[in-house]
């Protein structure tokens, strides 16, 4: 019995151990908490009172004035001018009418001596007459040059006359013929038949072009080879020379 006397007053002992340090420290933390609290609160005091003091020291500039308003425009007057129509009578009709002066009229000169600008003129020239020149001659040209007449216009020259003649007599009146050679792919299909070959002749009767109007196409190339080797006669039209158009007819037999 005296054991479990002895083992309940140290478990009693160390149970009142626990309980006065856990009192002890809730103590000293609340203390420490306090002192932290109230130093934050004061720091926030003493910093109100600085930005405080810094924004009555240092007023803020004041906002700058507003633009003034644009000048009002100048309101523009129309004026309404009417042209007089018709006929305008004079307000008040002459009293007098001045005959005709048989005198030439005096033209008043820039300086002494001087009559219309001209250095050296006397009374009663002319303006644009020559300096020293006689009273009463007669009235010399205006010094401004007139402007010269425009050339004439050119002249058209007389476009070549071309003249068509028939195939007959277009053939006879030339001078140099040529046969035409028969084409050997013709000769092999056996084609055979005429062929027309319009030509132009210049003024000195050569041909200058040559075209086939009809004809099979394996005969028409030798018509036209042919063609351009002919020779003509000149032809007169009016004593001159002229182009001639016309047809020739070759024939190609087998």
């Amino acid at each position: 019995m005296f054991d479990q006397l002895v083992e309940s007053s140290a478990v009693k002992t160390r149970s009142n151990r626990w309980m006065y340090f856990t009192v002890t420290a809730a103590l000293w933390v609340s203390f420490l908490t306090g002192v932290i609290i109230w130093g934050i609160v004061a720091y926030d005091a003493k910093l109100n009172e600085q930005f405080a003091a810094l924004t009555l020291l240092a007023p803020p500039p004041p906002p700058p004035p507003p633009p003034p308003p644009p000048p009002a425009a100048a309101p523009v007057k129309v004026v309404k001018v009417e042209a007089p129509t018709g006929f305008v009578a004079a307000k008040e009709p002459p009293k007098e009418i001045k005959p005709p002066s048989a005198k030439p009229p005096v033209i008043a000169s820039s300086s002494v001596g001087d009559v219309g600008g001209q250095p050296g003129g006397v009374p009663g020239g002319v303006p644009g007459g020559v300096p020293g020149g006689v009273p009463g001659g007669v009235v010399g040209p205006s010094t401004a040059s007139e402007p010269p007449p425009p050339p004439p216009p050119p002249k058209e020259e007389p476009r070549p006359t071309i003249i068509r003649k028939s195939g007959g007599v277009l053939q006879g009146s030339a001078t140099r013929r040529v046969e035409p050679n028969y084409p050997p792919l013709a000769k092999a299909a056996r084609v055979s038949g005429a062929v027309v070959v319009e030509v132009t002749v210049d003024e000195q009767g050569s041909v200058i072009s040559a075209r086939a109007l009809s004809g099979h196409p394996l005969l028409k190339d030798a018509a036209v080879a042919a063609a351009k080797n002919w020779k003509f006669t000149p032809t007169m039209l009016s004593g001159a020379p002229v182009k001639v158009v016309g047809a020739i007819t070759f024939n190609f037999n087998l």
